[in-house]
């Protein structure tokens, strides 16, 4: 491989950003020139920050020195490859077309998901996702094509992980997606499905969350994830949480008199919570559901809103001002998929939760030690803070077992029950 400018990664020794910068900049000239094709792959080592928070940062970057070795002994000398910014890496393919660019990108993912890397006595294995963009087809200029590859890179990402996503490809199914969600949102055809939540404790349905689904046209239900990534490229998840907020409201007004009653979790993205009209239309909403339910004697069902935590990063003064409405009018907050990789405390101190959620992929992974300890801590910091904490991603009976021995107060996941339609769920 080539060096074209001097600048270095102090941790693998390889070019970083800047000098990716310049000599991405230099091939495309160079390329646009010849006339030349150039692939550009950038990749992303998955789950990454929670090998630095399970085990520590020795191990994160014993990781990210093997992920660059693997990588230096697949790619040709012409090549270039450096380290784009914590776990991810930039290869420059000069002179390659799309063909070779995707070869190379499964050989990558290949190696990297066979190697396992060895600190002191832990063996870790490490997946990796792959954004590919070619040049001149998704892109004649650096920016158009860093978007695109990291735009395929997100949907790789999104789609599961461990896995390659063409620039190309995610662009037409952008569309045909896309086209898709703006028909069902207009037909009314984006409905929620119930899933249950559980006590650990003494094992009773406490609440349920509202999960998104697509009807197509033909009758077939379709997950939130399948739809859900590309609804927050084209700014339309904001649409899809009005629906289904809509629909949860009217359940809560079907199930006024349920005794005891049952709390109702449903997702608000930030992408609603940048839409002040949509918001106000919103809280007028609940008001007039809380007058309902006064007028008739009863008091309004628990209701609680959750909000991931990478919406509101770094600005926790913005999400208490977006946010106190809806507790003003009685609703409750839940932070979501927290130990999803960007945790903040301050939203834990300065905002008013009243519950947390602990991500799903560490809850799969409660067997092991490290990450069983990381989640007895979450569980002993919520326990002080007065917050009532939700294992997700409950699957089989050792994680439940384990997440209630911990002392975790509620659970939900496929052990306990799939998510339901309406029609199955009353």
């Amino acid at each position: 491989m080539t060096l074209l400018f001097g600048s270095r990664d102090p941790l693998t020794g390889l070019m970083d950003r800047a000098s990716l910068h310049q000599t991405l900049a230099k091939e495309l000239a160079d390329g646009a020139e010849r006339a030349t094709p150039c692939g550009l792959l950038l990749f992303d080592i998955d789950r990454f920050k929670l090998i630095n928070c399970g085990f520590g940062d020795e191990h994160g970057d014993a990781v990210l020195k093997e992920v660059a070795h693997l990588t230096t002994s697949v790619l040709r000398p012409t090549d270039h490859f450096g380290r784009w910014g914590g776990q991810q890496f930039l290869c420059i393919l000069p002179c390659t077309g799309p063909d070779t660019t995707d070869a190379i990108a499964e050989q990558l993912r290949t190696r990297i998901e066979r190697n396992a890397v060895t600190v002191g006595f832990q063996k870790l294995h490490v997946t990796a996702s792959f954004g590919v963009a070619c040049f001149p087809q998704d892109g004649r200029f650096e920016r158009r094509m860093l978007a695109a590859v990291e735009a395929a890179l997100y949907q790789a990402k999104d789609s599961g992980r461990n896995r390659i996503m063409h620039a190309s490809t995610m662009q037409q199914r952008i569309f045909g997606v896309g086209n898709l969600l703006d028909k069902a949102l207009r037909d009314n055809r984006i409905i929620p499905t119930f899933q249950p939540i559980v006590d650990l404790g003494s094992g009773r349905v406490v609440g349920e969350e509202s999960l998104a689904r697509l009807i197509t046209p033909e009758g077939r239900l379709i997950e939130a994830s399948k739809f859900i990534g590309i609804s927050q490229q084209l700014q339309l998840t904001y649409k899809i949480d009005r629906a289904i907020i809509t629909h949860t409201f009217e359940r809560c007004r079907a199930s006024i008199a349920q005794t005891p009653p049952i709390t109702h979790f449903v997702n608000v993205s930030g992408n609603l919570l940048r839409h002040p009209d949509v918001l106000a239309e919103l809280l007028r909403l609940i008001q007039d559901y809380r007058e309902s339910c006064e007028r008739l004697g009863y008091r309004m069902p628990p209701i609680v809103i959750e909000i991931t935590e990478r919406e509101f990063l770094g600005d926790v003064r913005q999400a208490r001002e977006t946010l106190q409405p809806f507790v003003d009018l009685g609703l409750q907050l839940a932070l979501d998929d927290f130990g999803s990789g960007y945790s903040t405390f301050l939203y834990l101190t300065d905002l008013p939760f009243s519950f947390l959620k602990i991500e799903g992929s560490l809850v799969a992974r409660i067997t092991e030690p490290k990450v069983r300890a990381i989640i007895h801590g979450i569980q002993k910091i919520a326990y002080d803070l007065g917050l009532v904490t939700l294992a997700e991603g409950v699957e089989n009976p050792t994680v439940a077992r384990l997440v209630t021995e911990i002392g975790i107060d509620w659970g939900q996941g496929y052990y306990f029950d799939e998510a339901v339609p309406l029609a199955r769920s009353r």
